[in-house]
């Protein structure tokens, strides 16, 4: 639990309160519905953030123990803010491969097991307004390369998705590798002091 509860406590930037994670007889309940034990990475999610509405519902959606569902031999746990595309994993399985589901259509492989993608999607959760105060950058191509080079610790790589992190900030761009562009690039900060000690350096436009 070491792994996810230290990732929680840095995006929050503060300890966990005991009372934001579910109880253990719920997951209990679930599991005895469901008829297995699930996933370690997902469990421990649950149990020590399990109620936290920034982490688990301020973008995409995840599913409550209660409403954990199995579709097509997978089991249902997040879905998109839009209610376009859903996420699971195939049951029975201790770190399962996440898969995607698109408009009803067929689970395709995110390539990524389930402990990697929850990591990948708390960091996007705060970025794409889990994080309060946000902005798009002006900086220059060159002053990113330094940037990140000299201050930022590289957190996501996946479907060309970038994130960086610092303290009680997030840096984050969307990546078309095939024609070598950036879409446009995001920072978002926890709190408003973060983001006036970086809007300058950064030519931020709040959002």
């Amino acid at each position: 639990m070491s792994d996810i509860k230290i990732l929680i406590e840095r995006l929050l930037g503060r300890p966990l309160i005991k009372t934001e994670g579910v109880k253990l007889s719920e997951i209990d309940k679930i599991e005895l519905k469901l008829g297995y034990s699930l996933p370690q990475s997902l469990k421990d999610l649950y149990l020590l953030a399990g109620k936290n509405v920034m982490l688990l519902e301020s973008f995409n959606r995840f599913a409550l123990p209660s409403q954990l569902q199995l579709s097509d031999d997978k089991i249902v746990f997040l879905e998109e803010n839009q209610e376009v595309c859903y996420w699971g994993f195939t049951a029975r399985e201790e770190n399962p491969v996440v898969y995607m589901l698109f408009n009803e259509g067929e689970w395709h492989s995110e390539k990524v097991r389930l402990d990697e993608f929850l990591s990948i999607i708390l960091y996007y959760q705060c970025a794409q307004g889990g994080y309060e105060f946000g902005g798009v950058s002006h900086i220059t191509k060159e002053d990113l390369e330094i940037f990140i080079h000299t201050e930022w610790e590289d957190v996501v790589r996946h479907n060309g998705l970038q994130i960086y992190w610092k303290p009680d900030c997030l840096l984050w761009y969307l990546y078309d590798y095939e024609n070598d562009i950036i879409d446009s690039l995001y920072f978002s900060a926890r709190t408003q002091e973060a983001y006036d000690a970086h809007a300058k350096k950064y030519e931020l436009e709040e959002l």
